[in-house]
């Protein structure tokens, strides 16, 4: 499966606004932007935690990427899945309800998933490579 047609599912959900809908179309926007970031991982030929440890982990390679538009987007992709987060476990609150709200959302997303895309293209990706890979050496012991 292609971890952008989330995104797509995202973006078709909020066009129905309602709470359930909305909130789901964050879940799905978020996790368009981690398995995108998991596949490219991969395609490195990077080993990926599949654990809940594994998200944060997949965020701080891109943010330790040396790449500013790619350490930018992983920033984001700390919002998301915040937002992920109230949206799938705390009903209570609103914020994540709201049309305007999660449409904005769901661009942060598309802006995060292009971003992640560009490491797939010379020469960023030898250069987000190079970084990642010090980065695990260094840090993680992968």
């Amino acid at each position: 499966m292609n971890p952008r047609d989330f995104h797509k599912l995202a973006s078709e959900l909020v066009k129905e606004n309602t709470p359930a809908n909305l909130r789901t179309a964050i879940s799905r926007a978020y996790y368009a932007v981690y398995n995108v970031g998991v596949e490219i991982l991969k395609e490195m030929d990077f080993k990926v935690d599949s654990g809940p440890g594994g998200h944060g982990r997949v965020r701080m390679q891109f943010e330790n990427c040396g790449i500013e538009k790619i350490i930018a987007a992983a920033s984001k992709m700390g919002n998301l899945q915040s937002n992920r987060i109230k949206a799938d476990y705390n009903l209570e609150k609103k914020r994540v309800e709201n049309q305007k709200t999660v449409e904005a959302i769901i661009k942060d997303a598309e802006d995060v998933i292009s971003a992640l895309d560009s490491c797939c293209k010379e020469p960023i990706r030898t250069n987000a490579f190079k970084a990642i890979q010090t980065y695990r050496r260094e840090t993680l012991q992968l």
